[in-house]
């Protein structure tokens, strides 16, 4: 499903109008109409639980002067007229508003429905009694255009909405809430839930706003499909429906040798869990053959813990990979068609040397991850002797060590700091997060939207490590192995921590509920 800013939004919505000739009006009645039915459906089910009568229900519309403030005026309209008792909360300058807002204003006067302006400054109006008495606040204060800090009267009824509302459905975004960035304009609201137009907005999916939006529907309002907006708007995201098509196709008549050679260098004396956790996730994915290449503290573990494993033991120093450990696993790196290298390797000079050397000799799609960026950090450009398609998956702290960002810059300009590293060393950059983001060289930007808590866990990276790996042993386009094994990876997440609890469950857990996820999609093929 493709995401578009705010100005992309704009421009379609332009388009719609003056191409099409398809009135705004029209499409800010086809909002209402998204909304209403999101509204009921609320009312609905709160009547169902305390056998109380839908028509005795009261919704609470607040809305500003500008679009966002004419889609919850037409809201009001569609809910009175369906019997709900429906109050609009008008914060600002109502002799200033214009168009089709104004037209929705002037119906909902005629209809006799219940509008309270409350001018800019203006603190008259008992707010939060207002709100208090309402089963449903729907905020429609600001839409998608914010690009200013929310303050004084429009601070106050933001306040008010978050401190005394009870459910809160937003309008298209949280107001408060930046639709490019997801960054909080000095205070936004709340939502439980957020009815979106068109396509999301990339401030909507990524945190700090995800945490304000709740529950995002996106809701289709007529707006036409363009070939232009499908090749500008750069951002993705994957819904349950689009997964079938994405993963790679097993023929009738087929080997283990035709779902890829993966090699894998993971673990070490200290971490040798990384390597069974890795290779484990490669196969779960759908690999034909892993080996996994180990030092000897390693290898007795990996091969109580995965069977199907195929384990080469290399020499070592001090428990951790050196130059000589490349040298032993020469002709395997000549076989494999995929190599990931990162997981539990531990931080040493001779490490260092161990991935320099293997990213020159490589010819085949890596995967990097954990130790592996550690030991690029001391000499990033490194990367740009990389010979074939390379997917590094950091997490913030790692990121930093590469660009020397600060942890925060980078989780407040996530899909920017990963595309232009992913520009710069010509590699695919998956920045791990609450919502990851995937980026490409050409500028593509996927944003996980699966996962939780549960993969807070020590451990839960080397799983996505071999799931990128597994998935490009299947002959997965780069980005969409890449992209595919974040969204896979967060949806075993959530299974085993609806099984076992977020606190509760372990990585290995997350590691079990992969069939469980393929075969939901297989399901749907």
């Amino acid at each position: 499903m493709r995401v578009v800013t705010s100005s992309q939004m704009k421009w379609l919505e332009k388009q719609c109008i003056e191409e099409i000739g398809l009135p705004g009006v029209i499409l800010m009645e086809n909002a209402a109409l998204a909304l209403k039915e999101q509204c009921l459906a609320f009312l609905a089910n709160c009547a169902s639980k305390d056998g109380s009568d839908l028509k005795r229900a009261r919704v609470i519309i607040v809305a500003g002067t500008g679009g966002n403030g004419g889609d919850g005026l037409a809201l009001a309209r569609h809910l009175h007229v369906s019997k709900v008792d429906t109050r609009v909360l008008l914060v600002g300058d109502a002799g200033g508003m214009r168009g089709d807002t104004k037209l929705n204003l002037d119906i909902a006067r005629r209809l006799g429905i219940k509008i309270d302006t409350m001018p800019i400054g203006d603190g008259s109006i008992d707010v939060p009694y207002a709100l208090e008495g309402a089963d449903l606040v729907v905020d429609a204060l600001f839409g998608i255009g914010l690009d200013r800090r929310v303050e004084g009267s429009f601070e106050y009824v933001i306040d008010m909405m978050n401190t005394y509302g009870k459910y809160i459905i937003s309008v298209d975004i949280p107001s408060g809430v930046n639709a490019d960035t997801g960054h909080v304009m000095g205070k936004a609201v709340m939502a439980r839930k957020t009815v979106t137009f068109g396509y999301p907005k990339p401030g909507m999916l990524l945190y700090p706003g995800a945490a304000f939006a709740g529950e995002v529907i996106t809701a289709n309002i007529c707006l036409p499909s363009s070939s232009e907006i499908d090749s500008e708007s750069r951002i993705i995201i994957y819904t349950d429906e689009e997964i079938p098509s994405l993963l790679p196709k097993r023929g009738a008549r087929s080997n283990k040798g035709t779902y890829g050679r993966i090699l894998g260098f993971a673990g070490s004396a200290g971490m040798p869990g990384a390597a069974v956790l890795s290779a484990e996730a490669a196969y779960r994915a759908g690999a034909g053959y892993v080996c996994a290449a180990v030092t000897s503290h390693v290898g007795a573990i990996i091969q109580n813990n995965l069977r199907e494993a195929v384990s080469l033991i290399v020499p070592d120093r001090n428990g951790m990979f050196s130059h000589r450990s490349m040298d032993a696993a020469q002709d395997e790196m000549e076989r494999a068609s995929v190599i990931y290298i990162g997981p539990g390797l531990g931080r040493a000079q001779h490490v260092t040397e161990f991935v320099d050397a293997v990213i020159e000799a490589a010819h085949v799609p890596l995967v990097m991850d954990a130790d592996a960026l550690n030991a690029v950090s001391e000499n990033v450009n490194i990367l740009k002797k990389v010979q074939s398609p390379c997917v590094i998956t950091p997490h913030p702290g790692e990121m930093s060590r590469l660009t020397g960002l600060s942890i925060k810059d980078i989780m407040d300009n996530a899909v920017q700091v990963a595309q232009e590293f992913a520009r710069e060393f010509d590699v695919i950059v998956c920045l791990k997060d609450a919502r990851s983001v995937c980026a490409n060289a050409d500028g593509d930007v996927y944003i996980n939207v699966t996962g939780d808590t549960t993969l807070a866990k020590a451990g839960s990276g080397d799983i996505l490590t071999g799931l990128i790996a597994g998935l490009l042993a299947q002959r997965c386009e780069p980005f969409v192995a890449a992209s595919l094994g974040m969204y896979l990876h967060g949806k075993a997440g959530e299974f085993a921590g609806h099984e076992l609890s977020h606190r509760g469950a372990l990585a290995s857990d997350v590691l079990r509920h992969i069939p469980d996820v393929l075969k939901s999609y297989e399901s749907l093929a």
